[in-house]
């Protein structure tokens, strides 16, 4: 949740601070408001899933919205690198599109459950072993 949180702050401060981008790069300014809304998204995602558990697609959505705000986060860094603009913004972007989709990846893997004993086995089973 908070690599997400991260991320939408990143681009809801850039849209906050660059309102003439709207009318002087309105193309440039509706890819931020769909990056925007793609983590945000994964906000709400990773955020239910923390609240209310394991529901049915909720890994699926995680895991194709980290593959979204990722493949979008690495275009822009490699575009804004090739230019030589944008500064450290964009790599700080780039690296949390790319954790996003590692911890979204890390919570979609099964979980190793191990049989339970119980108490008598247990007692016997440290009574045998010392």
């Amino acid at each position: 949740m908070g690599v997400s949180l991260a991320g939408t702050i990143d681009v809801a401060d850039f849209l906050a601070t660059r309102g003439a981008m709207f009318t002087d790069a309105p193309g440039r300014a509706a890819g931020s408001v769909v990056g925007l809304l793609a983590w945000a998204a994964l906000l709400g995602v990773a955020t239910l899933r923390y609240a209310r558990g394991e529901r049915r697609g909720a890994r699926a959505a995680t895991l194709g919205l980290a593959g979204l705000v990722a493949a979008g986060n690495i275009g822009l860094t490699a575009i804004h690198l090739k230019a030589g603009v944008g500064g450290v913004r964009p790599i700080v972007g780039g690296a949390l599109g790319v954790l996003a989709l590692v911890l979204a990846f890390a919570s979609a893997a099964p979980t190793l459950t191990l049989p339970r004993q119980r108490g008598r086995e247990l007692a016997e089973a440290d009574s045998t072993s010392g």
